[in-house]
């Protein structure tokens, strides 16, 4: 039905729901009529962001229903027509489908060029410079915005009969571009590639789109791949031949596909995948994705190379006595024995738990590697910018995140590789490196340039990495490092009942001691422990002057629980920041901010990291788009804008996972059965440490119990230990020939 929008009645910022009034030509059923007042072809449409821009044409495509308060078209589709008139072209412009031209300038440039702007946008857009106020930078933002609007139009085409909302088609036009229509239109199933879209979303659409055959060799394939994403995500980064038969025939043959897919069929498609398309790789028996396995042998070679480098041993007795001297620090034997070991060997590593005095050793490093040459360069890195920017506080000396050191942008499993030689420094310290998965400890290594000296601290109880691998521990356990382990506490605030307790959970003790520092408060079910946290983290604010850095809410898991960080988030933000008249706020799919809101990001860019927490400074409207402001400090102030996805999240709580590389005064954390998998030792023991001050845990001693004996930090498929000693056996055996 050819229509023009009149008025949004009602949207629905999270999901995109509307609600809205459109005027047509075309003959409308008899019992809509007769409810329309007298207004000719006026009728109410709902569906998923539908268009309200007056002045434009589009055509719905969907169905009438009766519903309460009276008939409605449900709109399955839609499409919006070019316009050819000046004043169409003036709407489409100005519209909320074209980011970066408002009202004003549509005006400039449908003066300027007519009934040809839309011909000048497509083949002529360095015209567009001729008008006053738009600048080279504004034109790219114009492009940008067409770009897109015609890209999402075509998509929309192609996918709105499947089903797929708006949101998500720009979700797909972001991760393949300008190419996104022909990428869908030739293959389906890489939908698959896009986060949110598995292989059950796509799987009918392209069943639909292209009618697939159940046994099609693209759709096991797909099928595949994202069993071998899944395994990554879960920390793995191999899978067995049983495994993948398992996992991929439960996909294909789900309740509502086409038919049955053999065994045979599935070992077919994975032989062509292994030798045709070398998008995996079979290792004694290992299946795996040729950029993990490309990855795990990549940094085990060339962690080998930088352990087997030459005359790289130097003395530092004298120096180390004048260190302590001038510190007025004795260091004791282990602390000692770790500086020792970093100038005895290229590559090494130190471990131990909180209060073991790891900091003090790094400065102390940096303090030695001046004195015996004041020229060298030092690099001091960890995985994330929270993690960044505490070894910045607690050493004085500048810090990157990993990321930047060499050269990826981007989201985690989808950076840009822009590093294109080796870092400069000749000391590397990477803190909290058990944060550090697979993938980033290879490109890590391979930025390392000859003749550095590389060293890697972190405490080898905590969480292992998000992404797959156990990096740290796999290190340690190849016997091939030298590891330094730290076991002797030293931070006096402690004698801390907080470090007595971490070192009880991690020997699977659970006589834990409960007192003004670590305290415990009983709640029957999540709901009751939310309403405890509220009232403690009230009172705990007033304690500290209302800062909310000074108090954190960690929680083992994030959605599905009234406990979880997300749940907690939006009760915790009512207390600190609740809804005030006449301020803006500014919704990004489910999320609405507020001035003053303290969020988190959740995406690597070129300034600001994945973990980095700020606070929004303002929210305005400029030529008709929302935009927003945070300050992440160092002056560091972000600006997210208009209907792109913004990658923040609240942090007022956040997951023990993504609390990793932080420490904050007071940690809150809910303890209860309904987290199940959740409950292990390391989780727990990770969001203990994560307090300098105090930990008070809400919920059962029964949930603490299990997650005290719940141990499993060695159930990843990983041969990243036994690849290095392989390789360091390779080269030894070769060198032991030449000699």
């Amino acid at each position: 039905m050819l229509c023009r929008p009149v008025q949004r009645i009602y949207y629905n910022s999270g999901n995109g729901y509307t609600v809205a009034d459109y005027q047509t030509q075309e003959e409308l059923p008899k019992q809509v009529v007769t409810k329309q007042k007298g207004y000719y072809g006026l009728f109410r449409a709902v569906g998923v962001e539908l268009p309200n821009d007056e002045g434009l044409e589009v055509e719905l495509t969907g169905e009438w229903k009766e519903r309460k308060y009276g008939w409605q078209y449900e709109v399955s589709c839609f499409h919006v027509h070019i316009p050819t008139t000046e004043e169409g072209i003036k709407a489409y412009l100005s519209s909320t489908l074209i980011k970066g031209i408002g009202p004003v300038t549509a005006e400039h440039i449908v003066e300027k060029f007519g009934k040809k702007t839309l011909y000048v946008l497509e083949n002529q857009p360095e015209e567009l410079l001729k008008i006053r106020g738009i600048t080279e930078s504004k034109l790219e933002e114009i492009l940008k915005g067409y770009q897109r609007s015609t890209g999402m139009r075509d998509l929309m085409v192609h996918l709105a009969p499947f089903g797929i909302t708006p949101r998500k088609i720009a979700l797909i036009q972001e991760h393949f571009g300008s190419a996104a229509v022909s990428i869908v239109r030739e293959n389906p199933f890489r939908l698959c590639e896009v986060k949110g879209f598995g292989f059950l979303t796509v799987d009918p659409i392209a069943v639909k789109a292209k009618n697939f055959k159940a046994d099609d060799p693209l759709r096991i394939k797909a099928a595949i791949e994202h069993v071998m994403a899944e395994a990554e995500g879960e920390g793995h980064l191999f899978l067995n031949k049983q495994e993948i038969l398992n996992r991929a025939g439960q996909l294909l043959n789900h309740r509502k596909a086409p038919g049955t897919v053999s065994d045979r069929a599935i070992k077919d498609a994975g032989n062509e995948m292994i030798h045709k398309d070398r998008k995996l790789v079979c290792y004694d028996g290992a299946f795996y994705t040729t950029r993990a396995f490309k990855a795990e042998l990549g940094a085990a070679a060339m962690l080998v190379k930088l352990s087997l480098q030459q005359n790289m041993s130097v003395n530092i007795d004298r120096i180390l006595r004048s260190v302590q001297q001038r510190e007025k620090l004795i260091l004791n034997a282990k602390q000692q024995e770790a500086i020792q070991m970093v100038f005895r060997h290229p590559v090494s590593i130190i471990t131990g738990g909180p209060g073991r005095g790891k900091t003090t050793i790094i400065r102390f490093i940096i303090a030695i590697q001046e004195e015996l040459n004041k020229e060298a360069m030092i690099l001091l890195c960890a995985p994330t910018g929270r993690a960044r920017q505490r070894m910045y506080e607690t050493t004085g000396y500048p810090a990157l995140t990993i990321h930047k050191a060499v050269g990826l942008t981007g989201e985690t499993g989808e950076e840009e590789w822009n590093h294109l030689a080796t870092m400069p420094e000749d000391l590397i310290i990477v803190d909290e490196t058990s944060m550090v998965d697979m993938f980033l400890a290879d490109k890590l290594f391979s930025c390392v340039k000859t003749g550095a000296r590389l060293v890697m601290v972190g405490d080898k109880d905590q969480i292992e990495s998000v992404g797959p691998g156990n990096v740290f521990k796999e290190m340690i356990d190849s016997g091939v490092i030298p590891v330094t382990i730290l076991d002797e506490c030293f931070r006096q605030e402690g004698d801390s009942t907080i470090i007595s307790n971490a070192d009880k959970i991690n020997r699977n003790q659970l006589n834990l001691t409960f007192d003004d520092t670590f305290r415990f408060y009983p709640a029957a079910d999540a709901k009751d422990a939310a309403a405890k946290i509220r009232e403690i983290y009230e009172k705990e604010l007033k304690e500290n002057k209302g800062g909310t850095d000074d108090v954190q809410v960690l929680s083992p898991l994030r959605k599905d629980t009234e406990a979880g960080s997300d749940a907690l988030n939006a009760m915790l933000r009512e207390i600190v920041n609740p809804k005030r008249r006449g301020y803006p706020e500014a919704a990004n799919g489910k999320v609405t901010f507020r001035q003053n809101d303290k969020v988190m990001q959740t995406k690597n860019n070129d300034e600001v990291s994945n973990g980095d927490v700020g606070s929004v400074l303002n929210i305005y409207q400029e030529e008709g788009t929302t935009k927003m402001r945070v300050d992440f400090g160092n002056g560091r102030i972000m600006k997210y804008e208009g209907e792109d996805y913004w990658p923040l999240t609240h942090a007022y709580a956040m997951s023990v996972h993504k609390s990793q590389g932080s420490e904050y005064p007071v940690v809150i954390l809910p303890m209860l059965p309904c987290f199940r998998r959740m409950l292990r030792r390391n989780i727990f023991y990770t969001a203990v440490t994560r307090a300098k001050k105090k930990v008070l845990i809400v919920g059962s001693k029964r949930a603490i119990a299990q997650a005290i004996r719940t141990d499993f930090t060695a159930r990843r498929n990983t041969r990243f230990a036994q690849q290095i000693r392989r390789i360091m056996q390779e080269v030894q055996k070769q060198g032991e020939k030449t000699a």
